[in-house]
């Protein structure tokens, strides 16, 4: 059986829904899209910073303080702090483990077993120890300037002396030997060349036999002095 509604019955309106936007999530970039300039720079400077203050703690490891003289310091004189000053010099120098470290020079415990010029840093093999080291001798040799490469010797050159006899027979007398000083013209140290006359006197070092037959050389022959630096010693004489 139907059932009919009263006609007198009211229908109440049903409201409409409002349907509110669901919120959109932020879709994030890519990581190239949030990497700003900044961020680059400020990546960039911070890593120079760390490789620059890297450098600069190596450069303090790898250095190391050495002696140099500060003039002349001739041979048998013992070494103190005030003939020498210091000087910082690079681990992987060549030649860094064969130099003095300045931290040795100090009470006179140590002597020049050679002639050390101004400015030179000091060699391990140019010191002794004062109570056994024996130093090198000095010995002057009086020269015309053309006995000696026209007077172009100067002082730290290396030197070979051959002596000729009066019947023409020459040899060596001394080879590879320090000048560590000269004097002529009036004036002392320097180069003197072209002057005429015995104008020249250089000093090299020898030891106890070389001092003997450089000797007998100059009173029996003619001396002739060869400026050899840079050379190996020559065969046929005593090394210097």
């Amino acid at each position: 059986m139907a059932v009919v509604a009263p006609e007198d019955a009211t229908v109440e309106p049903v409201a409409a829904r409002t349907l509110v936007p669901r919120p959109r999530r932020r879709r994030r970039g890519s990581l190239t899209e949030r990497i700003t300039l900044n961020l680059v720079v400020g990546v960039v400077a911070a890593l120079l910073a760390f490789v620059l203050a890297a450098a600069l703690l190596a450069d303090r490891r790898e250095t190391t303080t050495v002696a140099v003289a500060r003039d002349r310091i001739a041979a048998g004189t013992p070494l103190t702090s005030d003939l020498v000053t210091s000087q910082e010099v690079t681990t992987d120098t060549g030649f860094a483990e064969t130099l003095l470290p300045f931290e040795r020079v100090g009470d006179g415990a140590l002597v020049a077993t050679r002639t050390i010029q101004g400015g030179e840093p000091l060699m391990r093999s140019a010191v002794g120890d004062a109570g056994t080291a024996v130093p090198r001798r000095v010995m002057s040799i009086p020269l015309d300037a053309a006995q000696a490469a026209n007077g172009a010797v100067g002082v730290g050159d290396q030197v070979d002396v051959i002596v000729t006899s009066r019947e023409g027979e020459a040899r060596y007398v001394l080879s590879a030997a320090q000048v560590v000083d000269r004097s002529g013209d009036g004036s002392s140290g320097g180069l003197v060349g072209g002057t005429s006359g015995s104008d020249l006197v250089i000093s090299v070092e020898v030891d106890e036999v070389q001092a003997l037959e450089l000797a007998s050389a100059i009173e029996t022959g003619s001396i002739t002095v060869v400026r050899s630096t840079g050379v190996a010693a020559a065969d046929g004489g005593p090394g210097g």
